[in-house]
């Protein structure tokens, strides 16, 4: 694409140099430029790949998003309070994050993409995963029969308001072959990689994954609670949806499929589904801008 071109440069502080610019989405370097910066829909916006150069591109005109508003983000979080910080990230896309990487140029990949992080993460109001539960009914309810963890009715009861001790039990030590696949290998590890940000990462494998993705570029393993900070929570989000292709699923419209994907079952399908809906009647036939 022609009009994607070199724009300037950075300071001479920085080291970093201009060269001609990729067309967007090019499997050589595309997925896996990363956005300085907050630029402005339409403007001008600075991206960076690990081990080369760094690139200046103007988006083009044609290049429109589906544009969203607080006012109807704080309609699908429905019941819940969300993040404020959360509302003005997403809200138009102010990082151009989901521009660059394809899910606000399409309504139906929007409306996927919104409803699985509004599910995950409470309505926008949970960045981190808090495990405090109040009564033993409901542990029984998340981690019981259906659950790989199988907790018991006797457990269920002495971890009530034991944050740290139900996910040692479910995510470490105490459910050996799930801390073995969350990558948990020490003691605290559980609670220490519960699930955190906009789509809840969870354990120490998934922490390293994600903080290693180029549109991260974290110590997660180091610094779990980074994950929790809002602009981070959106990154991480759209990192794990890019990792686990999750754009075939949306754009398939296949939200069992995409759920089973996100969260390893079906858990909160219906109300994924309910989501979705609202998230449709909003987006979906919305024109781009």
């Amino acid at each position: 694409m022609a009009d994607w071109k070199p724009q300037g440069l950075f300071p001479p502080s920085t080291g970093l140099n201009w060269c001609p610019v990729p067309a967007p989405g090019s499997l050589s370097q595309g997925p896996f430029m990363t956005p300085i910066g907050t630029p402005a829909p339409g403007g001008i916006g600075a991206y960076i790949t690990p081990g080369r150069p760094a690139w200046l591109v103007e988006k083009p005109a044609a290049m429109k998003v589906i544009r969203t508003s607080e006012a109807e983000l704080k309609t699908l979080a429905g019941a819940f309070k969300p993040n404020p910080e959360v509302l003005k990230i997403l809200a138009g896309d102010t990082s151009g994050l989901l521009w660059f990487h394809s899910i606000n140029r399409s309504g139906l990949r929007l409306c996927h993409f919104l409803s699985q992080v509004a599910h995950e993460s409470s309505g926008f109001s949970r960045l981190a995963e808090g495990l405090t539960y109040t009564t033993a009914a409901r542990i029984l309810e998340v981690f019981g029969t259906n659950h790989s963890a199988k907790v018991t009715a006797e457990e269920a009861e002495a971890l009530v308001k034991d944050a740290k001790g139900l996910a040692e039990r479910v995510y470490g030590n105490g459910n050996p072959i799930k801390a073995k696949e969350l990558g948990n290998d020490q003691a605290g590890d559980g609670f220490l990689y519960r699930g955190r940000g906009l789509i809840q990462i969870t354990g120490k494998a998934m922490y390293r994954q994600i903080g290693d993705h180029p549109d991260v570029a974290l110590d997660l393993v180091g610094q779990p609670q980074l994950a929790e900070q809002p602009m981070v929570a959106l990154k991480t989000a759209v990192a794990f949806w890019k990792i686990r292709k999750l754009d075939e699923l949306a754009d398939a419209d296949d939200v069992t499929k995409l759920t089973k994907r996100i969260n390893g079952g079906t858990n909160g399908l219906g109300e994924r589904k309910e989501l979705l809906e609202t998230a449709k009647h909003m987006w979906l036939e919305r024109a781009p801008t």
